[in-house]
């Protein structure tokens, strides 16, 4: 076990331990236990709690919208999804699935090469908006992003997922509180709670994360609201992320990589959805390049170990 962690070095330390396949046994056990719990509660022996906070949902593009609910880490064929009170500040992305790399260079490459003054106004109508309209990466993030969970899966039961979140190395740290999310015809909506933490409480976590019942105030909260007394790893992945201006936007380029495959991604906060995701469309088929709208959350695919 690490103890307190001030010096940059050792974040790298912290993080290699949870990503290594051999974990510390402690770490195992509660991952193995938890893993249990989820198995017993997709053959039904456990019964769900409601919950007011959310959980993670998703659909495909096909004519019919289809909404799956992501219950007990399985995502579940649903029925139409009725709007429940939100307890945090809603997300709205529009989440576009790239077949692979090849393609991912190639949009990587041609937002790029984009001369960064044109993005200040959208294109005109009929005008070439696969490079036009871009405005050159301007940030590049080495996320490496943690999970975890009571013991008795007391989050993810009512479907909220708690992620810590460092950035190149020990450059930054966050931890978040994400509700349900809503995953339709590549949009999706999820309430969310975020707050910046130090790096080196973050190496902390990693080895006690139940020090952030006490030190993180949005983890604290759900720890009242859900009765949670402690917390476990469950593990995590690494995702490099490009950020790229464009018609206003800030487009984020993900490179995914789970220990079961890699995924490539196209995200995009934004109010105005629809929009977006139209415009994005048009400039994939721009530039030749295949698509799909993204299946589930990073976080489901994790759990599952799917490639959806």
């Amino acid at each position: 076990m690490l103890s307190v962690l001030p010096s940059r070095p050792l974040l790298r330390v912290a993080g290699a331990i949870l990503f290594q396949r051999r974990r510390p046994a402690p770490f195992h056990a509660a991952a193995q236990a938890y893993a249990h719990r989820i198995e017993a509660s997709r053959q039904g022996r456990v019964r769900e709690p409601e919950s007011a906070f959310g959980g993670a949902q998703s659909s495909q593009p096909s004519g019919r919208s289809l909404i799956r609910s992501f219950a007990g880490g399985q995502a579940v064929n649903g029925g139409t999804h009725r709007p429940e009170p939100q307890v945090a500040p809603m997300e709205v992305e529009v989440k576009i699935r790239l077949p692979d790399r090849a393609a991912y260079d190639k949009v990587a490459a041609a937002l790029s090469a984009a001369s960064s003054s044109s993005d200040i106004s959208p294109a005109a109508p009929g005008a070439d908006i696969s490079s036009s309209s871009a405005g050159g990466r301007i940030a590049s993030h080495a996320q490496a992003n943690y999970f975890f969970d009571g013991p008795a899966r007391e989050l993810n039961s009512r479907k909220v997922v708690l992620r810590l979140r460092t950035y190149n190395g020990d450059e930054k740290a966050t931890v978040t509180l994400k509700g349900r999310q809503i995953l339709e015809n590549g949009i999706g909506r999820a309430s969310e709670v975020e707050c910046e933490v130090p790096p080196a409480a973050a190496a902390r976590y990693l080895a006690a994360p139940s020090d952030m019942l006490r030190e993180v105030d949005i983890v604290r909260t759900a720890a009242d609201k859900f009765g949670l007394n402690s917390l476990v790893g469950l593990g995590g992945f690494r995702n490099q992320r490009d950020c790229f201006r464009w018609r206003g936007h800030t487009l984020e380029l993900d490179e995914t990589a789970f220990e079961h495959g890699t995924l490539y991604e196209i995200e995009c906060e934004t109010d105005r959805p629809e929009e977006l995701r139209d415009q994005l469309e048009a400039f994939l088929r721009q530039l030749g390049v295949s698509y799909s709208y993204s299946g589930t959350s990073k976080f489901a695919n994790f759990i599952n170990k799917s490639l959806l």
